[in-house]
């Protein structure tokens, strides 16, 4: 069996392979916001495509657990 940790990885490439590093970041840290992943870490989209590709991280995690 997969640990957590892969599985949350692994969820993130599937909801995104190019924007996954910030998914990541996103999801297992606390306070890391849209404005901080934009300016602190240059993420490469807007705030749309971010927050639905958040969601459908989330939308495919839950279909796993």
């Amino acid at each position: 069996m997969r640990t957590k940790c892969e599985i949350i990885e692994q969820t993130a490439i599937e909801a995104d392979p190019e924007l996954y590093s910030w998914i990541l970041k996103a999801v297992t840290t606390e306070r890391v916001t849209y404005n901080y992943l934009k300016m602190n870490l240059n993420m490469p989209c807007g705030r749309k495509m971010y927050y639905d590709r958040r969601r459908f991280f989330y939308w495919l995690l839950s279909h796993k657990i």
